[in-house]
């Protein structure tokens, strides 16, 4: 038997314990006997229901830098998953000074992408919320946020990734979902990630569940792109990517998307090497890489949010992704927040 199976039986009894326990802490907070609070600027909450890999932090990046285009002055609010220290930090980039042990992989790149903005690291999201707000924020975007039901919001964005909508239809240890399928209907709007070049079945697929748990709630889509590519200091168009052989490395939720989005860039992939989400590298995983790569001719690449867990110096390739809505702008997602995207 193998060791994932084993794991899998082992704790399959606990499934029906964790999903009550779910369900039951969304029925506290709808039924109200537990309270939300509101902050004084609009949230706009971007989140989903499956652990990992929907692409929430390109879709964050995406969305904070067309609400700087539009004038407006956002702050992003995280929890920092995985880092040691408890204390609220904010960053500002491009240039964070901060550790991973002390703000977590995805608010460092958040910051280092999103220069001039504070990134509000804290396990509080209010009381993160209230520190951005001291700092001039006009607008709130709460990463990861469709299960912190103590901060109400005015846009509830839930992303599915299109390589894996549902994650296996059910909960822990059988599935990736975090919560049932219900949940749906506390989304204002649903995005399809990282859909592929054709993406008429899998919309129509998306739609068809949506319509029969949330009738009338939209569907939008979102393609993934690389937006840069660099090494060091030395940078390179997206397009350098095409006929490159490359070994990645990376520690997601669904590293497959990853994959997807090298070959769609015209890379050739001689290896893959996937570790769990947030893993933490060390110099002799990457110096390993670093020479299986060199012996099959290739290079090593890794994303925007594995960069930063790496020795510094590593001799690695950094491809940066951002989420492009297929219509080419944000305006229909904008339209359910006028206030905000106008």
């Amino acid at each position: 038997m193998s060791e994932v199976r084993k794991w899998h039986r082992l704790f399959m009894p606990l499934a029906p314990l964790y999903r009550g326990a779910v369900v039951a802490r969304i029925a506290a907070y709808s039924r109200g006997w537990l309270a939300s609070s509101r902050l004084a600027a609009p949230v706009v909450s971007v989140g989903n229901l499956t652990f990992g890999g929907t692409g929430k932090t390109p879709t964050v990046i995406a969305l904070v830098r067309d609400l700087v285009r539009r004038g407006r002055r956002p702050a992003v609010l995280t929890r920092g998953y995985g880092r040691i220290a408890g204390d609220p930090i904010v960053l500002v980039g491009p240039e964070p000074k901060a550790t991973v042990a002390s703000a977590g992989d995805e608010p460092l790149e958040l910051a280092a992408r999103l220069p001039g903005v504070p990134v509000v690291v804290d396990a509080d999201r209010i009381r993160g919320g209230i520190e951005a707000l001291t700092r001039g924020a006009d607008v709130l975007v709460l990463d990861d946020g469709f299960q912190h039901l103590r901060l109400e919001r005015d846009l509830n964005l839930l992303l599915v990734d299109a390589g894996d909508p549902w994650g296996g239809g059910r909960m822990p240890p059988s599935g990736r979902l975090r919560e049932p399928l219900s949940g749906l209907a506390r989304a204002d709007a649903v995005v399809v990630t990282k859909v592929p070049a054709d993406p008429e079945p899998i919309l129509a697929e998306v739609r068809r569940v949506v319509a029969e748990i949330a009738p009338g709630l939209p569907v939008l889509a979102a393609r993934l792109e690389p937006t840069a590519v660099r090494r060091g200091a030395g940078a390179a168009a997206p397009g350098a990517l095409a006929g490159m052989r490359v070994l990645a490395v990376a520690g997601l939720g669904r590293p497959e998307g990853f994959a997807d989005l090298l070959r769609g860039a015209g890379a050739e992939i001689v290896e893959t090497r996937w570790f769990a989400d947030h893993h933490r590298f060390t110099d002799a995983e990457v110096g390993a890489a670093a020479e299986a790569a060199e012996a099959a001719g290739a290079v090593v690449v890794t994303t925007a949010k594995d960069a930063v867990k790496m020795p510094p110096n590593a001799a690695v390739w950094v491809v940066e992704a951002g989420m492009v809505p297929l219509t080419g702008d944000w305006n229909e997602l904008w339209r359910l927040l006028p206030e905000v995207g106008s």
